[in-house]
């Protein structure tokens, strides 16, 4: 006979188990406590490490030390530079400091003697006299004043050096543009047109043209040129009067409140043009209107004649 099968085994639960459950749910690997931590601090530390790199590299933020280093694009942009005057050389030439658009904080302190490269500047469009340059290096006192320039192109007498449109500031209120100064007071005068690589860049260099052409128009308005000073010498009276209507014209077309005047009556002009023509085709929108409005109101008309003489017809008829 076979074996009755044994009854279940109760298993009693008194807590155990679960108590060493939770003692294995405690102990926590300290990688994976910190893991995220960890993760998150990289992300921010390469978002900063990036953020430094760029503002390092950035042409913005640079300080330029020669003139390999200043982007084609500024130059061809023209746009204004500042810096310091840091020395005055006995040919005219400034050697500048270059400052950056936008100064960020320095972090870090100076090294001492470390040495800052200085970017030389030539007057851009001038043939300096000896007078000018001794007035540049002695009379004008400009070490260590701030400037503002326009890079033209690269200097080809000056190694390194850059031909540039410079602007004193003597005050909060005062600058003085020194290529225009220079012309003015007789101490420089623009190339002769036959010079072979003043001819090239009036034609290659649109910057270095517009400035020979503000340049051209100080040598006759200022009267530099018929003072007798400097490099120039007396033209007859014939020449000084031939010579007023040309720049008094150039004066005047270039003055802004000339070209405001210009502009107000172009707008004037083309509204009135517009205004006229819209008054027109608003006449003729309207005349054709009407006359639509005419031609259907007498085919109406017409057809209700027709109904009117129809219905009568049939009247008689009837009767």
């Amino acid at each position: 006979m076979a074996e009755a099968a044994a009854p279940p085994i109760a298993v009693v639960n008194d807590g155990a188990a679960p108590a060493a459950d939770k003692t294995a749910a405690k102990m926590i690997d300290p990688v994976d406590k910190y893991a995220a931590l960890l993760v998150r601090g990289t992300i921010v530390g390469m978002g900063l490490l990036g953020t430094a790199l760029f503002l390092r590299n950035s042409r913005i933020f640079a300080k330029f030390e020669s003139a390999s280093q200043i982007p084609k694009e500024f130059i061809r942009k023209e746009l204004e530079l500042k810096g310091r005057i840091r020395e005055v050389l006995p040919s005219g030439e400034l050697r500048i400091e270059h400052e950056p658009i936008i100064r960020l904080p320095r972090l870090l302190p100076k090294k001492k003697n470390a040495k800052v490269g200085l970017l030389t500047l030539r007057l851009a469009g001038l043939d300096i006299s000896k007078a000018g340059q001794t007035y540049i290096a002695r009379d004008l006192r400009l070490a260590n004043k701030p400037v503002t320039f326009t890079v033209i192109k690269a200097a080809e007498a000056v190694e390194n050096g850059l031909d540039a449109d410079v602007t004193i500031k003597k005050n909060m209120f005062t600058r003085t543009n020194l290529n225009v100064d220079l012309v003015r007071r007789g101490y420089a005068r623009v190339p002769a047109p036959e010079h072979p690589s003043h001819l090239k860049a009036l034609q290659s260099v649109p910057a270095y043209s517009r400035l020979i052409q503000k340049l051209l128009m100080s040598e006759k308005v200022f009267v530099a040129d018929r003072r007798g000073v400097g490099v120039w010498e007396r033209d007859t009276w014939v020449e000084t009067m031939q010579s007023y209507p040309s720049a008094m014209g150039g004066m005047i077309r270039a003055n802004p409140v000339t070209k405001f005047v210009v502009l107000l009556f172009n707008v004037t002009k083309d509204m009135t043009l517009q205004g006229v023509k819209l008054t027109q085709q608003m006449w003729t929108l309207i005349v054709a209107t009407c006359a639509m409005i005419a031609s259907g109101y007498r085919r109406f008309a017409a057809g209700v004649d027709r109904l009117s003489g129809a219905y009568d017809r049939v009247k008689q008829r009837l009767k």
